[in-house]
C-alpha cells in the first residue's frame, strides 16, 4: 500500500461530517478572501511594495487574489483538496511572518485568522477532503460501476454523462 493510500484509509476512518463543514466553511473564507483582495487591490500592491519592494505588483495581486478564489472553490466541493490546501500554505506563511507581523497592534485579528486559516490548511492537507467531497463521490462512484454486478448489459455512459459512450470505464 502506497504512502498516500495509508494516508487517504487513515483519514476516511477518523473524518466525520462535522470536518465536512469545516472544509467548506474554510474554502468560503479563502473564497471571500480572494474577493476582498480584488476589491482592495491597492492595499496589497502597497504591502508588496514596501515589504518586498515590487513596484508594479498589480498583476502579483491579481495573481495572489486568483489562486484564493480558485483554491477556495476546490476546497469548499472537495476536490484537489491537499494540492490546494499546498498551494495556499506558502502564501499564508508569508502574509503570517511578513504582513501580520509588521501590523503592530492593529492587525492583531488578522494575524489571528491568518493563524488559525493556516492550521486549518494544514490539517486538510492532513486529513484530505473528507467523505462529503467531490473527491471522495467521483471514486466511489467510479468503483461502484466496476464493481457493477450487471457488466453485460452495460452501454456505455457515466452518471454526469450518460449517452457518453466514450466514457465506459469498465473494461
Amino acid at each position: 500500500m502506497k504512502p498516500i493510500e495509508k494516508l487517504e484509509s487513515w483519514s476516511d476512518q477518523y473524518q466525520s461530517g462535522w470536518m465536512d463543514a469545516l472544509r467548506v466553511i474554510l474554502g468560503l473564507l479563502l473564497i471571500i478572501k480572494g474577493f476582498m483582495f480584488i476589491a482592495d487591490t491597492t492595499l496589497l500592491v502597497r504591502v508588496l511594495n514596501d515589504l518586498f519592494g515590487i513596484t508594479d505588483g498589480i498583476i502579483l495581486a491579481h495573481i495572489i487574489a486568483t489562486l484564493h478564489l480558485l483554491t477556495g472553490f476546490l476546497i469548499a466541493i472537495g476536490l484537489a483538496t491537499r494540492v490546494s490546501c499546498l498551494i495556499d500554505i506558502p502564501l499564508l506563511l508569508v502574509a503570517i511572518l511578513f504582513v501580520n507581523s509588521n501590523l503592530g497592534n492593529t492587525g492583531i485579528g488578522e494575524l489571528i485568522f491568518s493563524v488559525a486559516v493556516l492550521l486549518l490548511l494544514i490539517l486538510f492537507f492532513v486529513m484530505g477532503s473528507g467523505k462529503g467531497s467531490a473527491y471522495y463521490y467521483l471514486v466511489n462512484s467510479k468503483r461502484s460501476r466496476l464493481t457493477d454486478e450487471s457488466k453485460a448489459d452495460y452501454k456505455g455512459g457515466s452518471v454526469a454523462a450518460p449517452l457518453d459512450k466514450e466514457a465506459n470505464i469498465i473494461q
